[in-house]
C-alpha cells in the first residue's frame, strides 16, 4: 500500500487513540491507578520461581507486596535471569522470553533484562502515547520521513538491533516505509558513511527521534569532515546543496518538525547545539525510558514528562533512605527510583534519579535529575557527577564535550583525566582549582595520593569517546554524554581506545 505521511498520520492516531484515552483516564487517579497496576504485575508474576520464593500471592495487596519483596539492584537477580536464560522459562519473568536486552554499560558491567511480551507491551504503550500526543497537538505531517536510532549489527542474538524493534509488528508495518533504512553493514566505517548518506539525502525529513544529541551531532559532523568522499554517492540534486560552505542543516532539511532526544544534565549543552543548527523543529526532551522499563512520557499537553502509571509500579526513594508512594511526591524533591515492572523485576533499583516539576491532572511530573550512583571514589575523594558537571560548566565553553575519567594505573598513583575538544590552555589549572573545591579532593592531592589532573584535548573528542564505547561493546544509540564516567573498566576502555597509555 503506497500511503503518503498526510494519509499515515490520521491512520497512527486513530491506531493510538485508545491507548492514549486510557492513560488520560488512569491520570485522574494515580494511587487508585498504581495499585491496579501492581495487583495486575502480581497476578501475572506470582507463579515464578522468583516471586514464589519470596511467598508472594497472586492476590497480594500493597503492605504485604512490600513487606515480602526486598529492595533490589542486578546482582540479585541475576542468578534468575541466568537460569533463565539457560532453560528455566518460569525463574524470572512470566510469560515467553522475546529477548534479553543489554543496558548501555556506560557505568560498568553489562547487564541483560529479560523482555516477555508484557514487558515489550509497556514499551509499545509509551510510544502510543507519546505519538498520539505530538500528532494531535504538535504535528503536521506531509511525507511523515522520519529518522530513529540505528546502531551497526551486533553479533547478539539477545538483543534487539535499533529503536524499530520496540514497536511490533503493526506498527512497523504502517511507519516501515517512512523511516531512514541505511544498508545494514558491519564494518563501523562504512555504516556511518551508509548513515550519513541516508539522512542527509532524506530531503523531506519530518521527524528525527535519537535518545543522545551527540549521536546526530556525531553524524552530521562524519558528513561535513568526509563529504568530499561520500557527495558521489548522494543524489545529484542534493550534491550541490551539500556542497555548501558553510553547511546549513537548515536548509538541508527545511521540512523538518521535531526533534526528540535527551535534553537533561550531561545532554543539555548538545541538545542546544543541535537546536542551533535546526531551528525550524521542536526540540522535545525524552521520557525516562531505562532499558529495565518505560518510565515516563513526555507530554506536550503536560509540559513536561507523566509517569506510565498504568504500566509500572513506582516507589521513590528520598535522600534519608525513605520510600515513598507515587501520590505523596513532593512538589520540587529528588527521589531515587524504584520499579516494579510486567518482565519480572520487582522493587528494583534503577539507579536514576527524578525530580518533580509539578503536577498534570493529579500525576506528578518528573524529570530526569542525573544518576545515584554517578560517584567516583579512587581513594576517598568520593567526586560525584552533579559536582562535576557545575565545576565542567563553570571552566569551559558553553558546547564543549568533556568527560572525566578516573584511573587507576598498573603502577604509580591514581589520577582524573579529563577529555575534551577545548584547547583552552588555563583548563588543567582551572579544573584542577575547582576539584580542589571538594575537600576529600584536596585532601588526597595533599597527601600525594591523587596525581594531578591531565588533560587530553582533540578536535574531535566526542567522536572518539563515543567510537571507544562502541568497540566496547556498547550501542552507538545508548550512548550518554556524561560529565564523569565513574566505572573504572568503561573509563580504562575508553582511554586505552584514544591510544592513551595507562601508566604512572
Amino acid at each position: 500500500m503506497n500511503l503518503s505521511g498526510a494519509v499515515a498520520a490520521p491512520l497512527l492516531r486513530a491506531w493510538c487513540a485508545p491507548r492514549a484515552w486510557r492513560f488520560a483516564l488512569a491520570l485522574d487517579d494515580v494511587a487508585m491507578t498504581q495499585r491496579t497496576t501492581l495487583a495486575r504485575i502480581l497476578r501475572a508474576g506470582s507463579a515464578t520461581g522468583y516471586a514464589r520464593s519470596l511467598g508472594l500471592r497472586a492476590d497480594d495487596r500493597l503492605d504485604a507486596f512490600r513487606a515480602k519483596v526486598p529492595v533490589i539492584d542486578y546482582a540479585a537477580i541475576e542468578p534468575w535471569i541466568e537460569a533463565q536464560r539457560s532453560g528455566d522459562t518460569a525463574a524470572l519473568s512470566p510469560g515467553r522470553t522475546r529477548c534479553y536486552e543489554p543496558t548501555s554499560g556506560s557505568s560498568g558491567t553489562i547487564k541483560r533484562i529479560p523482555y516477555n511480551d508484557a514487558l515489550l507491551g509497556a514499551f509499545r504503550s509509551a510510544f502510543a502515547i507519546w505519538a498520539h500526543d505530538l500528532l494531535t497537538r504538535a504535528l503536521r505531517l506531509r511525507s511523515g520521513r522520519t529518522f530513529m536510532s540505528v546502531s551497526p549489527p551486533l553479533v547478539d542474538a539477545d538483543a534487539f538491533d535499533d529503536d524499530r524493534e520496540y514497536l511490533g509488528g503493526a506498527l512497523r508495518l504502517l511507519l516501515g516505509r517512512f523511516i531512514v533504512t541505511p544498508p545494514r553493514l558491519r564494518e563501523p566505517v562504512a555504516f556511518r558513511d551508509a548513515l550519513a548518506c541516508a539522512l542527509v539525502a532524506a530531503h523531506d525529513l519530518e521527524v528525527v527521534s535519537v535518545w543522545n544529541p551527540s549521536y546526530l551531532l556525531i553524524l552530521l559532523e562524519h558528513f561535513e569532515s568526509h563529504r568530499e568522499r561520500l557527495l558521489p554517492a548522494l543524489p545529484v540534486d542534493r550534491r550541490r546543496l551539500l556542497s555548501a560552505d558553510p553547511l546549513c542543516w537548515q536548509e538541508v532539511w527545511p521540512a523538518l518538525q521535531l526533534v526528540s532526544c535527551w535534553t537533561a544534565e550531561a545532554a543539555a549543552a548538545p541538545a542546544r547545539r543541535l537546536a542551533g543548527y535546526l531551528p525550524q523543529a521542536r526540540l522535545q526532551g525524552k521520557g525516562l525510558l531505562a532499558t529495565e522499563a518505560p518510565i515516563t512520557v513526555p507530554l506536550v499537553q503536560a509540559g513536561g514528562n507523566l509517569p506510565l502509571i498504568d504500566e509500572v509500579f513506582l516507589e521513590l526513594e528520598d535522600d534519608d533512605g525513605r520510600l515513598h508512594l507515587l501520590e505523596d511526591a513532593e512538589d520540587g524533591a529528588d527521589y531515587g527510583l524504584l520499579v516494579t515492572q510486567a518482565g519480572g523485576l520487582l522493587r528494583y533499583r534503577l539507579g536514576d534519579r527524578v525530580r518533580v516539576s509539578g503536577r498534570h491532572r493529579g500525576t506528578p511530573l518528573l524529570e530526569f535529575a542525573g544518576r545515584a550512583d554517578a560517584v567516583s571514589d579512587l581513594v576517598g575523594e568520593k567526586l560525584g557527577e552533579p559536582f562535576v558537571a557545575r565545576l565542567i560548566a563553570g571552566s569551559v565553553r558553553a558546547d564543549a564535550f568533556c568527560t572525566l575519567l578516573p584511573l587507576l594505573p598498573e603502577a604509580g598513583r591514581p589520577r582524573y583525566c579529563l577529555l575534551t575538544d577545548d584547547p583552552n590552555p588555563e583548563l588543567p589549572r582551572l579544573l584542577e582549582e575547582g576539584l580542589g573545591q571538594a575537600f576529600r579532593y584536596r585532601e588526597a592531592r595533599l597527601l600525594a595520593q591523587l596525581d594531578a589532573l591531565e588533560v587530553v584535548v582533540r578536535p574531535d573528542m566526542r567522536r572518539c569517546v563515543h567510537a571507544a564505547l562502541i568497540v566496547s561493546g556498547m550501542k552507538a544509540g545508548d550512548i550518554k554524554d556524561r560529565a564523569l564516567i565513574p566505572s573504572l573498566l568503561v573509563a580504562r576502555q575508553i582511554y586505552r581506545g584514544l591510544g592513551q597509555r595507562l601508566t604512572a
